[in-house]
């Protein structure tokens, strides 16, 4: 069955973030195409999907690549997901109950997390489960886009061959799972949103240790 946009780009965007800081991760439209049974414009699409979360960006007379990590600007970078993290949790969604499409988010992601494939394979869709969760409660656009991209360069960082720490925080990761679907079987959207965002606020262990 020919995979959805939003499938192919799951499939980059993970072998993005698993391909650490490799350079000239370059990303050819056409063999792109042909890997995934398409035509290029779903292709151009993804990739312009995933130019809007800062994964990959495009050079003159090279082409779309893998937006490199720069290593001076990794402590700003952690700052501004936790800048973000914060903002996120003062716009919740007006819904009194939480939607039911979070809860089965958050059951995917937990459901991810105890797969078959390698762990860091396991951690990146458990994240991306998490990740939508999160965004289906928060209520501003622009908040919401920032934080996506944001949280991608924290994941890649958290990967990266020299800081690498997304494997030992799996226990923390389940933990925040946990937590996070009990609340939201609880109802109110505010207390799950506080703990879906203090993933690394006030922490220095587990993915957020930089």
């Amino acid at each position: 069955m020919r995979k959805t946009n939003g499938e192919i780009a799951a499939v980059i965007r993970e072998r993005i973030c698993l391909a650490g800081q490799e350079e000239n991760l370059l990303l050819h439209e056409g063999q792109l195409a042909t890997e995934f049974g398409v035509s290029r414009t779903p292709i151009r699409q993804v990739l312009q999907m995933l130019a809007y979360e800062n994964l990959v960006e495009t050079r003159s007379g090279v082409g779309t690549i893998a937006t490199p990590l720069i290593p001076a600007q990794r402590k700003s970078d952690v700052r501004a997901f936790r800048a973000l993290l914060m903002a996120a949790a003062q716009c919740p969604i007006p819904d009194r109950e939480v939607p039911g499409r979070v809860i089965d988010c958050l059951r995917e992601s937990i459901r991810l997390l105890d797969g078959a494939e390698g762990p860091d394979c396991r951690m990146i869709q458990a994240l991306s489960a998490q990740l939508e969760a999160l965004m289906l409660l928060v209520a501003d656009h622009i908040v919401s886009t920032a934080l996506r991209s944001a949280y991608w360069r924290h994941v890649r960082w958290c990967l990266h061959p020299g800081f690498g720490a997304l494997a030992e925080a799996q226990v923390e990761f389940e933990a925040l799972l946990q937590d996070s679907l009990r609340l939201a079987e609880a109802g109110p959207v505010q207390p799950v949103l506080n703990r879906m965002t203090d993933v690394v606020v006030g922490a220095e262990t587990g993915w957020g240790r930089f």
